[in-house]
């Protein structure tokens, strides 16, 4: 049995007890909220009986999720089975598995920041850009690009209006044929080929809908 903590407040408690459908929690820094989640997580697994293979819990940075992840233990024990990590952790261990149905084969390389302003920078010597302002700006572009979840060809149709925009979709096609060539994904990636992963491979999907019954 897990005792809910005495700081919880009323709103938190509800929160960590409501546990049928989707719940949202608005609060800002330092409110509690990692706090809420372990307790909404321990709740489960505790109190509830859920299998810790069945729980997801997601946040944006490695500090967060090795917080997250080390006050998790303490609630339930090191044992639990929690998949608690970055999204780009929990996409990059999705395309370990199965990157090969999407191109890639499952020990593909992950290209840090510099890793892909090289790349896109030789791409951009071979197609003749010499310009300095004009090579960052299609740097700039491409990573919006990938931000919004853009392809190539989208990216060109969307982006037709601004300055050198032609240009940038061309480097961008090119820089993607030479991550696949050298099966490397940059962070981006990770969340794009993961969604593109899901998209065209229901199996793969429904696999993953079938294991977690809570994300949190």
């Amino acid at each position: 049995m897990y005792d809910l903590p005495i700081e919880l407040n009323e709103q938190q408690i509800r929160a960590v007890e409501d546990t049928d459908g989707q719940i949202l929690v608005i609060a800002g820094a330092g409110s509690g909220k990692t706090r809420v989640l372990i307790s909404r997580i321990a709740y489960l697994i505790k109190n509830c009986g859920v299998d810790p293979y069945e729980i997801l819990a997601i946040t944006f940075t490695n500090k967060a999720a090795k917080e997250m992840l080390e006050r998790l233990h303490a609630a339930v024990g090191e044992n639990a089975n929690v998949w608690a990590m970055t999204f780009h952790s929990f996409c990059a261990r999705i395309l370990r598995r199965d990157a090969d149905r999407i191109g890639y084969t499952s020990n593909y390389t992950i290209y840090d920041e510099s890793d892909r302003e090289k790349t896109i920078k030789r791409v951009c010597a071979d197609l003749k850009i010499e310009d300095q302002k004009q090579k960052e700006r299609i740097v700039c572009y491409i990573s919006d690009a990938k931000s919004f979840g853009m392809t190539p060809p989208k990216f060109r149709l969307e982006y037709a209006h601004l300055k050198d925009a032609d240009l940038a979709a061309t480097v961008y096609e090119q820089y993607q044929e030479k991550l696949l060539e050298s099966n490397a994904m940059d962070f981006d990636d990770l969340l794009l080929n993961a969604v593109n992963l899901f998209l065209t491979c229901p199996d793969v999907l429904e696999r993953y809908q079938n294991r977690f019954r809570y994300i949190n």
